[in-house]
């Protein structure tokens, strides 16, 4: 859905309604995968964070091991999903005439790499539920 707005990165302006609609969709993305770590947190963990800065916390919680469950989540990809959690509060705070494209287009212009690093840690954890630790001796 972003690849319109990707494709627009370099350019120094756009106007209001593309902003907002960038705005929207980098919200909605950095939403959508902070479920997913919710979710792990609750089942594996059965604990969420709980402190004002619970959605930091969240990430940190999921770069790190537990005695049930290897780290989710790199601290690479945690610094990188942090920007988005940073933005994600700007937003949710500021009104939409006020974000700047200037701003926003290097957040847009990383949400393919984002992406992909997410689905490829995600993914691995998911072997990781499926077939339980590496042996080594194998």
């Amino acid at each position: 859905m972003m690849s319109p707005l990707i494709a627009r990165t370099g350019e120094p302006e756009l106007p209001v309604i593309e902003t907002a609609a960038a705005c929207t969709m980098l919200h909605s993305f950095y939403t959508e995968i902070e479920k997913i770590l919710k979710l792990i947190a609750v089942d594996l963990d059965k604990k969420i964070p709980s402190s004002e800065s619970w959605h930091r916390d969240l990430l940190s919680q999921m770069a790190a091991a537990t005695e049930a469950r290897p780290a989710v989540i790199t601290t690479d990809l945690v610094t990188r999903l942090a920007e988005l959690l940073a933005f994600r509060h700007l937003f949710r705070g500021a009104s939409i005439a006020l974000m700047r494209w200037d701003k926003l287009s290097p957040l847009v212009a990383n949400v393919d790499g984002v992406h992909e690093e997410t689905v490829r840690e995600l993914n691995q954890f998911q072997r990781f539920l499926r077939l339980g630790p590496a042996n080594p001796n194998k």
